[in-house]
């Protein structure tokens, strides 16, 4: 090889090298989930509208409690002692599904609840997660999980927590079924992020997808202000 022939192929692999060291941010930047889309802080979500508002709004508390007492548990149970007892055959014994974290929302440590749905429920659940995140997805937001705070209820639970909640029913409610949860309003994590991050944005975007699924006849949603929570009992 003569030297003209072997620097030009001497640069042409250094310029090989350069573009393909160039692109390596690129590529890793684009596996990267973290780095898809906007950051809920940078993006525009409308206020709810009035008829939003009302929607949410249009099945109070006793409409989740008959449908949660024809289709739920058929009594409430009294205390945790016999989930404390024996976890592993709680679920069982009620024909209970155990929901965990997953992709699409976290359950946070619960002091008056237990993690436990019937079937139905855990799938909405599903559902939801599914659908919020295809609207956050079509808007180029990045994925976000929500945040799942209040459960099964026990009638030991609800004692307890009446005392520091006023929204909590003094005698009955639908946590009691398995066929209802709260949603907080505001708490909400990135996926692949364990800190929280507090937004209106992504609340009004998740009570839009579940104003469609109560439209759809999937379920009941009460959009609670005092406790800063979404109620929801699947039908």
């Amino acid at each position: 090889m003569n030297k003209r022939k072997k620097r030009y192929h001497t640069r042409k692999i250094l310029i090989t090298t350069a573009i393909f060291a160039s692109s390596i941010p690129i590529l890793f930047s684009a596996l990267s989930p973290t780095n898809k889309g906007k950051t809920e802080a940078q993006v525009s979500v409308p206020v709810l509208s009035k008829n939003e508002n009302r929607a949410l709004r249009r099945y109070n508390n006793n409409y989740h409690l008959k449908l949660a007492q024809a289709k739920g548990l058929e009594k409430p149970l009294v205390s945790k002692d016999e989930y404390k007892t024996s976890p592993k055959e709680f679920g069982r014994r009620y024909d209970l599904d155990k929901i965990t974290d997953n992709k699409y929302y976290e359950i946070p440590h619960l002091t008056n609840s237990l993690p436990y749905l019937q079937e139905p429920a855990v799938e909405f659940l599903d559902l939801l997660g599914e659908a919020f995140c295809d609207q956050l997805e079509e808007l180029g937001i990045r994925k976000y999980r929500f945040s799942v705070t209040s459960i099964l209820r026990t009638i030991e639970d609800q004692k307890s927590l009446r005392k520091k909640n006023v929204n909590a029913t003094p005698n009955n409610s639908s946590h009691y079924y398995g066929r209802t949860f709260d949603i907080s309003q505001t708490r909400f994590f990135e996926r692949g992020n364990s800190k929280p991050v507090y937004t209106y944005r992504l609340r009004n975007i998740l009570l839009r997808v579940l104003i469609k699924l109560q439209t759809e006849g999937k379920c009941y949603v009460l959009l609670e202000g005092q406790t800063k929570c979404i109620h929801v009992t699947v039908r």
